[in-house]
């Protein structure tokens, strides 16, 4: 039992919930896991509409001339982008994320031994953005409930977090560790991995890395 797909999507529409939802669905039939489909899906979709938000944010600073290494620029940016988020959404972007090359891949990958699905963006994190994204992760590794989480952590900054909080417990509901779920850059790239074992005898990668480092 070994198997690997990858899908590219630069917006969420229609056709990009179906095809993720069918390969999920698939997935689900093939491990005989119950739930892990919509699990899966969800938190999925949630990953992939962050990483077209990141790009549509990248295509409209570029449109309207905001700076992301200007302070008082980001600010004005930001502010603007929450207010127009709405417009943006109808698509009036797609040209300018064509011109930028600003792409999303979902790679799903599974033997025997584990399961992982990457959610790849070609745009790196600025350092406010990584920063914010690990402060509520990992908030969110402290919380069991999402109401929970909002009243200590929720940051309307640019999005509450509660979707990362949410696929932690989705994780964890489904009866895997939510610790190996991380978000990272690697090569230029923004990353967010899931990560679920299939085996007893399987070490995750996060685990492996550690060990290596403290040998």
């Amino acid at each position: 039992m070994a198997a690997s797909q990858q899908l590219l999507v630069r917006w969420i529409d229609q056709d990009a919930r179906h095809r993720l939802r069918t390969v999920f669905e698939d997935l689900e039939t093939s491990l005989k896991i119950d739930g892990i489909g919509v699990v899966l899906t969800t938190a999925v979709l949630e990953l992939v509409e962050n990483a077209v938000k990141a790009n549509l944010k990248r295509a409209f600073f570029n449109r309207e001339g905001f700076k992301f290494d200007d302070p008082d620029s980001y600010s004005k940016g930001i502010q603007q982008f929450v207010k127009s988020y709405g417009d943006i959404q109808q698509g009036h972007y797609s040209e300018a994320l064509s011109q930028l090359d600003l792409l999303v891949s979902v790679q799903v990958d599974y033997d025997e031994n584990r399961l992982l699905v990457f959610v790849e963006n070609n745009a790196v994190l600025l350092s406010q953005e990584e920063r914010r994204i690990r402060n509520q992760l990992g908030a969110a590794m402290t919380s069991d409930k999402l109401s929970e989480f909002y009243v200590q952590y929720g940051d309307e900054t640019e999005g509450s977090g509660l979707g990362l909080a949410m696929i932690v417990i989705l994780i964890r509901n489904l009866g895997f560790e939510a610790e190996n779920f991380r978000v990272f850059q690697k090569d230029g790239r923004t990353v967010a991995r899931l990560e679920f074992p299939l085996n007893a005898d399987y070490v995750p990668i996060r685990e492996r890395w550690r060990r290596e480092h403290q040998s």
